[in-house]
């Protein structure tokens, strides 16, 4: 079948002509390979249906809602986790595929795997429930700024290393005279070369040293 392009602005434009000998009444099915939309004050024609991106975003969307309610409702939970004041429940497949640590713990470890608990005392019910929105992926932004510190510690003890940079250049952003030896501290525990060149150059190319002389 022939595929032709044309552009619908009036009823006039919706009429065909066609070369045929075949007489009376007849159907002619017209599929619309692609339907585009152009603005009336002009523009870029935009089609009606997805595109692969489009398509994408909401199959994205959709597993995250999925993924939240997962977490939050605790459908089909497997596991719990022991904080230092509480306990909230997870998944062992989404741990095990956020963390090679936690993927080691189930497969290897006697008691996480036939108990399904798992200890994390050194962190808050709270910070625990930020890590297991950023492994979900329905971490709000606030909540990541809150617990970043905690969060650090835990991806680099639970080998989360997206998570890791992402605390690393978060706590770049917001280096001042209250807070920078703190951060090279962090730094250096958690071996981050970024967060100790920044606070190093606070420290000495800008002079703030003279800030917290007191402190050192």
């Amino acid at each position: 079948m022939p595929v032709h392009e044309r552009l619908l602005r009036t009823s006039d434009d919706f009429v065909w002509p066609i070369d045929t000998t075949f007489q009376g009444r007849f159907v002619i099915h017209v599929e619309f390979l692609d339907l585009k939309i152009c603005p009336l004050n002009g523009g870029e024609a935009n089609p009606i249906w997805p595109s692969d991106g489009v398509m994408q975003s909401l199959a994205t969307q959709s597993t995250l809602r999925c993924l939240s309610r997962m977490l939050f409702e605790g459908i089909h939970a497997d596991v719990i986790i022991n904080t230092a004041d509480g306990t909230v429940r997870s998944h062992k497949a989404i741990l095990s595929a956020s963390s090679p640590v936690f993927h080691r713990m189930f497969l290897h470890n006697l008691r996480e795997r036939e108990s399904s608990t798992i200890d994390i005392e050194d962190m808050s019910t709270e910070s625990c429930t930020a890590l297991l929105s950023y492994l979900y992926g329905t971490m709000k932004q606030e909540d990541f700024w809150k617990h970043r510190l905690a969060l650090l510690g835990a991806a680099d003890k639970y080998d989360i290393a997206d998570l890791k940079d992402a605390c690393e250049e978060s706590l770049l952003e917001d280096i001042n005279a209250g807070n920078v030896l703190e951060r090279l501290q962090e730094a250096w525990l958690y071996q981050l070369n970024k967060l100790k060149k920044g606070c190093l150059m606070y420290l000495f190319d800008f002079g703030k040293i003279y800030d917290i002389k007191d402190e050192i």
